[in-house]
């Protein structure tokens, strides 16, 4: 599709043993999404798991999302290539300079670029809180 992805880490370890000789354990890590005629999307977290045959990414522990003016912050990310679809969840939050959104789970198709949320509790609601008692 055009669309490119780079990963790279301060440390990581290949797996060795046949059941995960595809997996990459990385530390430190910055992933760079490309995105054809749209702004690059930038991701980083303490630890990731590489998928170096399908390039599914499972990132965890601090994770960070930077879009634009946008970033969301969560303890996992999982890019499933495989899937087309990525996940965000784990203490969710998505932040901009009009708002704060809290939410448990994240689900973006990455074909058509539709974004999900979800609350795991169905009794719950997803929280938005305006910075300044309005959202344009």
């Amino acid at each position: 599709d055009g669309n490119t992805y780079y990963i790279n880490a301060k440390k990581a370890i290949i797996l060795n043993d046949e059941k995960q000789k595809n997996l990459v354990q990385m530390e430190g890590v910055v992933a760079i999404i490309n995105l054809i005629n749209k702004e690059n999307i930038y991701v980083y977290a303490e630890s990731a798991v590489y998928n170096k045959f399908n390039h599914n990414t499972l990132f965890y522990n601090q994770v960070k999302i930077d879009y634009l003016n946008n970033s969301i912050l969560s303890n996992n990310l999982d890019i499933l290539f495989t899937e087309k679809i990525s996940k965000i969840y784990n203490e969710v939050v998505f932040k901009n300079n009009s708002l704060d959104l809290y939410t448990d789970r994240i689900l973006i198709d990455m074909k058509t670029g539709n974004i999900k949320l979800e609350m795991i509790n169905n009794t719950e609601n997803v929280q938005l809180i305006a910075k300044n008692g309005f959202i344009n």
